[in-house]
């Protein structure tokens, strides 16, 4: 019988424990903001972005900013090639892209920073 009590009071509290973290826990998100993208780009241009960082904004649809999501799917297109041009060739280190991979990204760089620049400005009082 002491047995039994003492695994059920195990079970209990790891069940509990998995409920309570269930209930209060959230999935983990993954929401880059402009200016992060922006960095980024600002990296990849320098040659020091780390790969997995632009492979997971190449990689993961921006559902919070559609904006956002337009510049994505140019840097995808660059990435992967479309019907004009093929897919970015691997830059000499410590560069991601070759030069006229990255003379491409830079253009949407430069949308990128229009479109951080024409965010509205607000304040809270």
């Amino acid at each position: 019988m002491a047995e039994f009590l003492i695994v059920f009071t195990v079970s209990l509290i790891l069940i509990g424990g998995l409920v309570l973290a269930l209930t209060w826990g959230r999935a983990p998100t993954w929401r880059p903001d402009r200016r992060k993208v922006l960095t980024l780009m600002q990296q990849l241009q320098a040659g020091e972005a780390r790969r997995d960082e632009w492979e997971m904004f190449v990689g993961l649809p921006v559902l919070h900013d559609p904006e956002l999501e337009a510049i994505r799917r140019q840097c995808v297109a660059i990435h992967e090639g479309d019907e004009h041009h093929p897919p970015a060739a691997d830059g000499l280190a410590p560069y991601l892209y070759d030069r006229a991979a990255r003379q491409r990204l830079e253009a949407v760089q430069v949308e990128l920073e229009h479109l951080i620049a024409s965010e509205p400005f607000f304040r809270r009082f």
